[in-house]
Parts: C-alpha cells; sequence; structure tokens
C-alpha cells in the first residue's frame, strides 16, 4: 500500500512540475504581455458585449500589433470562451451571403508602450442565455520559441463576462 501511495504522490509532483513548466514556457521571456481591461462585464442576453484588450511591449526592440479580421475582431488573437460548465460558448454562424469584411492594419509598439484594441465579441459568440462565461485571448509571439521551434502563446489574464435574463 506504501508504495502505491508513494507512486502516486510521485506522479502528482511530477505532473505538477510539468504543468509548470509547459505554462511558463509560454510565456516566460515573451516580448509582449497581454491585459483584458475591465475584469468583471455584465450585460443582457443578446446584448452586444465589449472588450479590451491592451498589448504591452516588455521587450527591448520594436513588436508587431497587426490587426486583421473585420466585424470589430482581431483575428490576430484567439479567443477562449466558456460557460459556467467549463464549455466552449457557442459561435455566432455568419450569413453565407455576406462575406465577412477584412481590415489588415500593420503596427508596432515600441519598448514599453501598449496598444489596445476594442473587441466585439458578441461578433463571434452568443451571449443570448444567462450566466458567466470566463474569457481568456492569446497570440503567438514570434520572438519566443518553444521546445520545438514554434512561436510560443502569450495568454491573457482570464475576466467573468455575466449575462443575465
Amino acid at each position: 500500500m506504501r508504495n502505491v501511495r508513494n507512486f502516486f504522490t510521485t506522479a502528482i509532483l511530477a505532473a505538477m512540475v510539468i504543468t509548470a513548466m509547459c505554462v511558463s514556457a509560454q510565456s516566460a521571456n515573451s516580448a509582449f504581455t497581454i491585459k483584458l481591461g475591465n475584469s468583471k462585464i455584465k450585460a443582457q442576453a443578446r446584448d452586444i458585449v465589449w472588450i479590451e484588450i491592451v498589448q504591452t511591449n516588455v521587450s527591448n526592440h520594436r513588436i508587431s500589433c497587426t490587426y486583421s479580421g473585420g466585424n470589430a475582431v482581431n483575428k490576430q488573437y484567439n479567443y477562449e470562451v466558456t460557460d459556467d460548465d467549463g464549455n466552449p460558448a457557442v459561435k455566432v454562424m455568419p450569413s453565407a451571403h455576406v462575406p465577412p469584411p477584412g481590415d489588415y492594419m500593420q503596427c508596432e509598439i515600441d519598448p514599453g508602450e501598449s496598444n489596445t484594441n476594442a473587441i466585439c465579441l458578441s461578433n463571434v459568440f452568443k451571449f443570448d442565455k444567462p450566466g458567466n462565461y470566463a474569457v481568456r485571448v492569446w497570440r503567438l509571439d514570434p520572438d519566443t520559441k518553444d521546445g520545438d521551434g514554434n512561436p510560443t502563446r502569450v495568454y491573457s489574464n482570464t475576466i467573468t463576462i455575466t449575462i443575465t435574463g
């Protein structure tokens, strides 16, 4: 019994160390940080929901803050939205008859400076059911590579959107 307990204790500790290493590798020495403003947003079902994304250059060189997308959504960011049960939020299905507008704006941020994007999150996800939604975004950092040589993901903080009836 003692050997089994030691095995599970060792396995849990190893999993914790690996998880910590993966998380730190994702943004440990990144050239920028991402912060979502307004940590608690309240809205009515079917309201238009906006979030603010602030990308800050923490490196000693200029970095990209390029915008590509349209419909008030920057597709340079990946959006993770989950409901109260941890399930992915339902995405909005665009009309097949109207192509989404596309914009591209090249942008750079000097060291110590920030760039802010106002994103209409309700153009991507349905907020038609009451509940709490956890929101986090990430963007690839081409300046920082993971163990396989791929750009790392830089994650934002998580905010809560509360939808009422």
